[in-house]
């Protein structure tokens, strides 16, 4: 398995290193670096004394994400070959992309970057950039992630159980990795409150077809993993996989990436968009 290392220097990027090491079947990693030079003004001095300042700054910069490659890759270099790193400048989502397309990963791996809300609707974290548009699987590391023993796979659609099979069987996790897939009946809650008659015979005809549709998925997931079960939720979709999470405490969770249209997501978000950011663990997003 080809996977690409993005790092900034920052908490999350140094748990995403450690994260590679929890991960199985490597056969090569490329350790990225985007470092993105600000346009430093000095107006209040003579030209060419601006612009030496601005060199030093810039050369101190590009030393440091020199150092930060060094630190990372001392890291893992004994565990992990063959290993390349690539220091770029630039806008590190565009580049991160742009370096996939080159070296054709098959996961990205990457620490996820706090914003607030209103500043990620105009301008997108360098994270979710890379989640909406890379043509891989996309795992941000939300914080310590030394093992992997634990996994909750959601899926939703016969597409979402073949973008699982074919991630899972490049083997990117241990063996022993116990797997509980999740797919949720999507009723609203408010159908349960102020006196409204749930239809109690529609929502056990759902529940009884979405068994049937994860004993399907168990079944084609087994042949990469042997610890698969399956769990049916009812509710929102976000709501209960993330109350899920929080019930059975996996390493890591799982999901597709679905891309309604720009208006709903402006409104609603996507599932995938509000589960990475209200999660408190690593996400992986399949595609």
């Amino acid at each position: 398995m080809r996977v690409l290392l993005a790092i900034d220097g920052s908490e999350q990027a140094t748990h995403a290193t450690k994260a590679v090491l929890s991960l199985s079947s490597i056969s090569r990693l490329t350790i990225l670096h985007v470092i993105d030079l600000p346009r430093l003004t000095f107006s209040m001095l003579e030209p060419e004394i601006a612009y030496d300042l601005s060199k030093v700054a810039e050369e101190a910069i590009r030393k440091d994400g020199q150092q930060a490659l060094t630190r990372t890759k001392s890291l893992i270099s004994d565990k992990i070959e063959p290993l390349e790193t690539r220091l770029e400048e630039g806008s590190p989502a565009e580049l991160i992309l742009s370096v996939a397309q080159e070296v054709h990963p098959d996961l990205i791996l990457m620490g996820a970057r706090g914003r607030g809300q209103v500043e990620e609707l105009f301008l997108g974290s360098v994270s979710q950039r890379v989640l909406t548009h890379a043509a891989c699987p996309v795992l941000i590391i939300n914080g310590p992630l030394t093992e992997i023993r634990k996994i909750l796979l959601a899926i939703q659609s016969p597409d979402d159980v073949q973008k699982a099979r074919k991630f899972l069987e490049k083997h990117p996790f241990p063996p022993e990795t116990e797997i509980t897939l999740l797919s949720v009946v999507p009723i609203p809650r408010s159908l349960f409150r102020g006196g409204v008659s749930a239809p109690e015979e529609k929502i056990e005809q759902a529940l009884q077809s979405t068994e049937t549709f994860l004993d399907q998925a168990v079944s084609q997931l087994k042949g990469s993993y042997n610890s698969v079960k399956g769990y049916v939720g009812l509710g929102a979709p976000a709501n209960t996989i993330l109350e899920q999470a929080s019930l059975t405490e996996p390493d890591l969770l799982v999901m597709g990436m679905h891309h309604p249209s720009t208006i709903t997501r402006f409104v609603f978000g996507t599932v995938s968009h509000t589960v990475l950011h209200q999660a408190t663990r690593s996400i992986l997003v399949i595609r």
